[in-house]
């Protein structure tokens, strides 16, 4: 499962045009007229900002991770899982190192809505679980992804940006396999839903045509 090169890339001009302010302040037209670069358009975040969020992305990527090798029925889920896990520990611990040199408190838990995330999932098991974890995932990377690319690039110290350009080419890689496995998963239904629809059809054509041979039966015996 790897996500082309095309669609890759669409998914991280995308982030940054979500990253970009939906509105720019009158001095901001000139200069991005004379051509200064559009970065400058995208907010600084500071320490304090970017590794409280970046800890408890992690985290949750941890969790949700292990849940998917308990609760998933798709063997490809359970893997993906695995690798969150692996990955997002990997991250975390570099962020909780630049956290204790720069001297920023980083939350151990997860943030509230994180958390009910969690709940919700642990309440399912098998296909449910899985459909639902794809889902969750999917929206928790896009939003890892435009978190480290504004710390990759508007990180207010070096330490911050190091560790946001670290963690774009796993989120993005992740978030591919992500997509296309919901793509894949999606594309089976669809089909499915479409014979049940077929089925449907021909059993109400058979249906009728039984109706019209019966007709043709009874107006046989009337002229007999």
């Amino acid at each position: 499962m790897r996500l082309s090169p095309k669609p890759l890339a669409v998914v991280i001009a995308a982030a940054a045009l979500v990253v970009l302010p939906s509105t720019a302040s009158a001095n901001d037209g000139p200069r991005h007229a004379d051509g200064h670069s559009r970065h400058a358009r995208i907010a600084p975040i500071s320490a304090e900002a970017y590794l409280p969020a970046a800890a408890q992305a992690n985290r949750f990527e941890i969790v949700t991770g292990q849940l998917a090798q308990q609760r998933a029925e798709s063997s490809e889920v359970r893997a993906l899982g695995a690798m969150f896990v692996t990955d997002h520990t990997r991250l975390l611990e570099q962020g909780s190192a630049v956290a204790a040199a720069l001297g920023v408190a980083v939350p151990e838990g997860l943030s509230p809505r994180q958390q009910a995330t969690v709940e919700a999932l642990a309440r399912l098991r098998g296909p449910d679980f899985d459909a639902a974890w794809i889902d969750a995932q999917i929206a928790a990377h896009r939003d890892a992804l435009l978190l480290n690319l504004r710390a990759a690039i508007r990180g207010e110290q070096p330490q911050i940006r190091t560790l946001g350009q670290g963690a774009l080419p796993i989120i993005t890689r992740h978030l591919g396999e992500l997509l296309d496995l919901s793509e894949a998963a999606r594309g089976p239904g669809n089909d499915r839903h479409g014979d049940n629809g077929r089925r449907g059809d021909h059993g109400d054509r058979g249906d009728h045509g039984g109706r019209k041979h019966g007709h043709h039966r009874h107006a046989h015996a009337r002229q007999r």
